[in-house]
């Protein structure tokens, strides 16, 4: 399961990052930023992040998932944003169509396909849960 790695390494790397801050209360919610083009099911990743999760640091902490859009860098023309969509009747979802929307030309992905922690959200210690 795709959506299992990836929330095993979110795992991976926010205990190595309390290991050198720790912080102090409980963490309530972790923040994270989902690119556009990282295509994965968010219930898959909430069910393998519940899972790996268990009985740890981060036991009962809830993934906040925000989505972000596709952002380019076109090298012909300079121009730097959104980028258009295709979407056919009968489709479920619109795809980006990774091509400037100004000149047609090649473009640089500039955001929209990582996935990273952002923040997180603490409880202080006892305070009620």
């Amino acid at each position: 399961m795709h959506e299992y790695s990836l929330a095993m390494g979110l795992v991976e790397a926010l205990r190595e990052e309390l290991r050198r801050h720790p912080v102090n209360g409980r963490i309530a919610k972790v923040h994270v930023r989902q690119g556009e083009l990282l295509v994965l099911s968010e219930e898959a990743l909430q069910e393998a992040w519940r899972i790996l999760t268990q009985g740890g640091e981060l036991a009962g902490s809830e993934l906040a998932i925000e989505k972000v859009a596709v952002r380019v860098r076109c090298g012909g023309c300079g121009y730097q944003g959104p980028v258009g969509y295709l979407s056919e009747q009968g489709w479920h979802f619109a795809v980006p169509v990774l091509r400037c929307p100004r000149c047609g030309g090649r473009v640089e992905v500039v955001e929209g396909r990582d996935l990273a922690i952002v923040g997180l959200s603490l409880e202080e210690q006892g305070s009620p849960t």
